[in-house]
């Protein structure tokens, strides 16, 4: 894919281990890449996710996310923010 080309994130979930997981790539590679990083299963189903509207997470939102595995989302604001 060229460099300068939005690539769309898909979002699955693993039905052997409940593992949440995203993968970058084009909709022809998508069926190939959808494989769980935890177990390894290729027994997955598609979730709907988020969606961009034309401005990076990071200049709407300059606090990011960590989760740990097994655990919600948390925040995490930006330092002094």
């Amino acid at each position: 894919m060229p460099y300068n080309q939005a690539v769309p994130i898909y979002e699955y979930t693993c039905s052997r281990c409940g593992e949440r997981f995203e993968i970058m790539c084009g909709l022809s590679e998508r069926e190939e890449k959808a494989l769980c990083p935890a177990c390894g299963s290729r027994d997955v189903a598609q979730v709907m996710g988020g969606f961009t509207v034309g401005i990076s997470r990071s200049r709407l939102n300059p606090g990011h996310f960590e989760r740990a595995k097994g655990k919600a989302p948390e925040y995490k604001p930006p330092p002094g923010g």
